[in-house]
C-alpha cells in the first residue's frame, strides 16, 4: 500500500472550516471546469470547420443512445464511496471490481447491439461507430473508484486537472484525425483518447490500489445505495437524451447535428459547472448528515451563491447565442445558434433543479432521488413528444418549459426529510431568478431594437455589458444581495494567499 493511502479511508467528521474548504474546492474545480469547457468549445470551433453537420449528427445518434452507460458502470458506487461515513480498503476493492465488471459487460452488449442500431436508424455507418464507442466503457470502469476516493478527500482541483488533461488529449487526437480527412471518425476516437488519459491520471493521482474483494453487509448496503443513485441517473440521462433520440428518428442527421452542437455549447458553458458543483456539494454536505440544522444553513448559502453567478450567465448566453455561435462555429451553424438561444434559458431553472442531488445524497436518501428521476423522465418525455411536430425549435422550447415546471418541486421533495421547503428556496434564489429573467428580457429588447446594425462581436460585448448592469441593479441594488460576492471574494483571497 502506497504511503498516504490511508487518508482516503478516514471517517467523515464535521469541521469548523468545512464551509471554507467546500467553497475553495468548488471555486477551484468550477474554474478548472470552465477551462475544460473552453477547451471543448475551442475544439468545437475547429472541428465544426473541418467536419459537416451530418458528421456530428451521426455520432450524436450513437452518443445519446449510449449516454446511460457511464452511469450504469459507476452504478452509484462512486457516490456511495464519497457519502459513506466509514469505509474500508476491502470494501472499496469490492466496488472497484464490480464497476470494472459492469463496464466490460456493457461494452460487450453495446458492441453486440451495433448492427441493430444501424438497422433501426437505416444507416450502416452507425454500426462501426457504436462498436468503437464501446471501448470507452471499459476505461470508465477501471477509474471510477479512484476518482471517488479523490472526491472523498475533497481533492477537486486534482480531479479537474486530470479531466482537463484528458480533454486536451482527446481534442488533439480528434483534430489530427479530422485534418487527415477521416470525417466523423475524429468524433468517434476522441472520447477513447480522453478516457484513456483520465484512467491513467486517476491511477497516478490516487495512491490506493485494489485488492481482494470482500462482499460483506456494508458492501451490500453500498450497492443498494448505488442502485438507487443509478436509478435516478439513468432515468435522468434518458430524459436528457430523448430530445435527440426523437429528432434522430423523425428528422435528418444534420438536424440532430445542429441540436447537438447547441447542446454542446450549453453544457460546456452552463451545465458542466452545475455538474461539477454536484460533486462538491454532495461531498461537503455529507459531512453534515448528523446535523440537519447546519446542513439546511449551508445548503441555502451554497444555492444562493451558485444562483447568483450561474443564472445571469444563462440569461446572457441566451441573448448572445446567435452571434456567439456564428463567431465560434461559422455561418453554416446559424441554426444551432437559434436553438442555443432557447436552450440557454434552461440554465436559469436548472440551477435549482441541479442542487437536489446535494440533499438526497447528503442525507443518504438515494431512493428518493431515484423516485424523482422517474418523475423527471416522464415530464421530459411528454414535453419532447409535444415539441417534436414543431421541429428542433419546438423540442428546445418544450425542454425549457419542463425544467421550469419541475425546478422548485424537485427541491421540495428532496428537502422534505430535513425540513427544506418552498420558503427556503425563495429566500435562496428569489432575487437572482427575478434578476435573471429581467436580464434576458432587457437583453433581447436591446438586441432587436438598437443593435441590429452592429457587427456580431460588438453586439455580444454591448449586450453582455447591458445585461450585467441590469442584473446588478436589480439583485444588488434593489434586493441588497451582496453576500455571494463577499464569500467568493474571501475564497479567492484565500487561494491567492496560499499561492
Amino acid at each position: 500500500m502506497a504511503e498516504g493511502a490511508g487518508a482516503y479511508f478516514e471517517d467523515h467528521k464535521e469541521s469548523g472550516d468545512l464551509g471554507r474548504l467546500a467553497l475553495r474546492g468548488g471555486i477551484v474545480s468550477v474554474a478548472m471546469q470552465y477551462g475544460n469547457g473552453a477547451l471543448q468549445i475551442a475544439a468545437a470551433v475547429v472541428l465544426a470547420r473541418l467536419l459537416t453537420p451530418e458528421d456530428f449528427g451521426l455520432v450524436a445518434i450513437v452518443t445519446v443512445l449510449t449516454s446511460f452507460a457511464p452511469l450504469l458502470i459507476d452504478f452509484g458506487l462512486g457516490d456511495a464511496t464519497t457519502q459513506r461515513s466509514k469505509i474500508t480498503r476491502s470494501q472499496v476493492s469490492s466496488l472497484f471490481w464490480l464497476s470494472s465488471g459492469i463496464g466490460l459487460a456493457i461494452a460487450v452488449v453495446v458492441a453486440a447491439c451495433s448492427p441493430l442500431i444501424a438497422t433501426i436508424y437505416r444507416d450502416p455507418r452507425l454500426e462501426p461507430i457504436a462498436l468503437y464507442t464501446a471501448i470507452t466503457f471499459v476505461l470508465w470502469g477501471v477509474s471510477n473508484q479512484h476518482l471517488a476516493l479523490l472526491r472523498r478527500t475533497m481533492q477537486f482541483g486534482r480531479i479537474a486537472k486530470i479531466q482537463t488533461l484528458g480533454t486536451l488529449a482527446g481534442i488533439a487526437f480528434a483534430i489530427i484525425i479530422a485534418f487527415c480527412g477521416y470525417g466523423y471518425w475524429a468524433l468517434v476516437l476522441r472520447p477513447i483518447a480522453n478516457s484513456l488519459c483520465v484512467a491513467f491520471g486517476a491511477w497516478l493521482a490516487c495512491r490506493w490500489r485494489p485488492g481482494f474483494p470482500a462482499f460483506d453487509n456494508e458492501v451490500k448496503s453500498m450497492v443498494r445505495f448505488g442502485l438507487h443513485v443509478v436509478g435516478f441517473s439513468v432515468t435522468y440521462t434518458v430524459a436528457k437524451a430523448v430530445d435527440r433520440i426523437g429528432l434522430g428518428l423523425f428528422y435528418r442527421p444534420e438536424q440532430v447535428g445542429y441540436y447537438q452542437n447547441a447542446i454542446t455549447l450549453y453544457e460546456n458553458s452552463i451545465f458542466s459547472a452545475l455538474a461539477q458543483l454536484h460533486t462538491v456539494g454532495s461531498a461537503a454536505l455529507s459531512k453534515l448528515q448528523s446535523n440537519p440544522a447546519a446542513l439546511r444553513q449551508k445548503y441555502e448559502a451554497a444555492l444562493s451563491a451558485v444562483a447568483f453567478f450561474v443564472m445571469p450567465m444563462a440569461a446572457i448566453l441566451s441573448v448572445t447565442a446567435g452571434d456567439l455561435t456564428v463567431i465560434l462555429l461559422g455561418e453554416k451553424w446559424l441554426a444551432a445558434g437559434s436553438l442555443l438561444s432557447i436552450i440557454a434559458l434552461r440554465g436559469i431553472f436548472q440551477v435549482v433543479e441541479g442542487s437536489q442531488g446535494w440533499l438526497h445524497l447528503s442525507v443518504g436518501r438515494a431512493d428518493r432521488w431515484r423516485n424523482w428521476g422517474i418523475v423527471t423522465a416522464a415530464v421530459q418525455i411528454v414535453a419532447v413528444l409535444g415539441g417534436l411536430p414543431f421541429g428542433a425549435k419546438g423540442v428546445a422550447m418544450a425542454v425549457v418549459m419542463a425544467s421550469l415546471l419541475i425546478a422548485v418541486p424537485s427541491i421540495i421533495y428532496a428537502g422534505r426529510p430535513i425540513g427544506i421547503g418552498t420558503a427556503l428556496v425563495i429566500r435562496a434564489v428569489g432575487p437572482q431568478l427575478i434578476g435573471a429573467i429581467s436580464t434576458a428580457a432587457g437583453g433581447w429588447w436591446l438586441q432587436t431594437t438598437t443593435l441590429t446594425d452592429f457587427s456580431s462581436f460588438v453586439r455580444i460585448c454591448l449586450s453582455a455589458g447591458f445585461c450585467i448592469c441590469i442584473y446588478l441593479v436589480i439583485v444588488v441594488g434593489l434586493f441588497r444581495l451582496t453576500e455571494p460576492i463577499k464569500v467568493a471574494g474571501s475564497v479567492v483571497q484565500d487561494l491567492l494567499r496560499k499561492r
